[in-house]
C-alpha cells in the first residue's frame, strides 16, 4: 500500500515506480535524480546495496559487498559513460 510522503497530505498520491529492475540476468536499482546502480547478481544483493546507500552508517559483515560484487565493479569500470 502506498503512503503519503512529507508535503503530500490531502493531494492524491502520485504514481510510484519500483526501485529495482532486472535486465537479462542482472539486477539494478535507481535513486532520486535518475542514478542507476548495478549490476547485482540477485534482487537480494541489490536490496542490501540500496539499504547501505540510503543508510551509510549501517555496517555489514561477512560476504556482503554494499555496492555489488567484483563482477559488478569490473563492469562499472569498463563502461564508457
Amino acid at each position: 500500500m502506498q503512503q503519503y510522503r512529507r508535503g503530500e497530505q490531502g493531494a492524491p498520491i502520485p504514481p510510484r515506480a519500483d526501485r529495482f529492475f532486472k535486465v537479462d540476468d542482472d539486477w539494478y536499482f535507481t535513486v532520486r535524480g535518475g542514478k542507476t546502480f548495478g549490476p547485482f547478481c540477485c534482487r537480494e544483493e541489490a536490496e542490501k546495496a540500496v539499504d547501505n546507500y540510503l543508510n551509510p552508517r549501517q555496517k555489514y559483515s561477512g560476504n556482503v559487498r554494499p555496492f555489488g560484487s567484483q563482477r559488478a565493479r569490473h563492469w562499472y569500470r569498463t563502461q564508457k559513460f
